[in-house]
This record gives C-alpha cells, structure tokens and sequence, in this order.
C-alpha cells in the first residue's frame, strides 16, 4: 500500500534548485515489498505487480515499515537529496531514520550552536520545553472543555486518552497516539532539515537537546482534538450500523494526519519560530 498524499510546496534546500512541488511518501508493510534506485526514483517493486516509480525530486520525506527491504543505493540518493527516511515497526515505533542533508537556512542551527555553549544551556531549554508543552497542554484543555484545574500536561493527557478509551478503546486509542506522534515526529525532522539542522550537523537530531523529539512532542498535542473527533465520529458511524467499532488502518490514520497538513505545518512552524525568538533573546 501507498498512501498519495496531499501536494505541497518544495521545502528551501539549496540543493534542489528551484521550489517545487513535493510530498511525503508511505510505503505500507510487505515482505514482498522492495525499494531501489532508478535513475532519478525510486522505483517499489511487489510480486505480481508492476513496479512504481517516484522521482526523488517530488518527495519531502518517506515514512516505511521495517519489514520493507531497501537497497543500499536507494538509501544513499535520498540522503544525498536532504530526503529523510523514517522506519516504523508494527505498532507505529520509530525504529531507525536516515537523515539527510541540511538545508540552505542555517541561522537556527547557528543560533543552537552558541546557546549550547552555555554552561546552564541544558535548564534554560528544559524549561523552555515544559513551558511550551504546558501552554499547548492548556490550549487542548480549553478546546475539549477540560476542567481549568486539570489543564496541565499530566492531567490532560489522561482525559485524553480517557476519552479516547471510551470511543475506540483503550488499544486503539494508544495505537492511534503512537502513530500519530511517529508521523509528527517525521514531518518535525523534515522541517529541522530545512532549518539547517541535517546529517551533517547532528546537534538537536540525536544529542541533547533531541529537537525532533521534543518539538514533535509539543506538535501531537495540537493534533490531539482532531484525532478525538475522528474517533468519535468512527463510533457514531458504527452504532448507527448497529456494528462494533472497527480498528482503523494505517491509511486511515495516514489520512488523517496528511488531512491536516496545512495546520500541522502552521503549528510547526509556530513552534520553531518562537524557539528561534527564545534562542535570540537568550543569546
């Protein structure tokens, strides 16, 4: 299975010229499932099927299953393209990722760089991090008329999931969360990229502070509302059958979260921006 994806707008690289338009790729699990290079695409091949090409040109970034095999060649041009891969497993867990190069925009990546270099730098952005997580936790509470005194980031991720319990049940709603977080954290990854912040400049990718991570955390809980309206309206629409609730499919919740782009990328972006502000006024 893969997932066509909504068009968007080619991200700054400098390496990719000219801005086009580009999209994520999903590719779903399949033993016989297999990813090379052809030429300027990537080309999926499945037994008993034709092959499918996409030019590397038209991808932002790719989402796959670890049970997808790849070759060696097709993993290097998508790094060489600044395409980032990311390998999930059955539950929606984030196995490994390739990350490309960076991209054009580096001043974020400069302005981490002498932050990081003070001595109290790892406290100052904690507390950046929990502040901003406490605002988007109380942001969600308001939408979904959480009581006032339970809006932190602890008491409402629990009515949260409680309410997601109740509509889909207590597997479905943590296997909607984790693929939903997965997902966030790939179009995060994507973005830091564009931002400077690639294979090559590993800061804020896989050290302290993990960016990706952490900003892709404070992103899911803006998606939060979206994904309990989705469930309950699943519901609604099975008791109407008079069916029990089915578990929604990977495409299903790829939908939905590629539903959301134009507000997931304003988000996103919302939240590197006032990062970037901090970074300056703390510098």
């Amino acid at each position: 299975m893969i997932v066509h994806t909504p068009r968007k707008k080619g991200s700054p690289r400098a390496e990719r010229g000219a801005a086009i338009d580009t999209r994520p790729l999903y590719i779903a699990p399949g033993a016989d499932t297999y990813v090379s290079l052809d030429g300027p695409a990537l080309c999926i091949s499945r037994e008993e099927r034709a092959p499918q090409l996409f030019p590397l040109q038209r991808l932002s970034r790719v989402v796959t299953a670890t049970n997808v095999g790849w070759s060696s060649p097709a993993l290097l041009a998508c790094a060489e393209r600044g395409i980032s891969v990311l390998f999930l497993d059955e539950q929606g867990e984030i196995r490994a990722r390739l990350t490309g190069r960076p991209g054009a925009y580096d001043e974020l990546y400069q302005r981490l760089t002498e932050f990081l270099l003070l001595p109290q730098a790892e406290g100052m952005y904690g507390y950046w991090f929990r502040n901003y997580r406490r605002r988007a936790a109380h942001w969600v509470g308001h939408k979904l008329a959480i009581p006032l005194e339970q809006r932190d980031p602890s008491n409402c991720r629990a009515q949260i999931e409680l309410r997601a319990g109740r509509y889909a049940g207590p597997a479905v709603a943590l296997s909607t969360r984790q693929w939903i977080r997965s997902l966030a954290f790939g179009w995060m990854q994507e973005h830091l990229q564009d931002l400077g912040l690639g294979a090559g400049q590993s800061l804020g990718q896989i050290g302290p502070p993990t960016l990706a991570r952490d900003l892709a955390e404070i992103l899911i809980w803006y998606l939060e509302p979206a994904r309990l309206g989705w469930l309950r309206s699943r519901q609604m629409a099975a008791r109407s059958h008079g069916e029990p609730v089915r578990p929604p499919t990977r495409r299903e919740v790829v939908s939905l979260f590629e539903s959301r782009h134009i507000r997931v990328a304003e988000r996103g972006r919302e939240i590197t921006s006032t990062l970037h502000r901090w970074l300056i006024h703390e510098t």
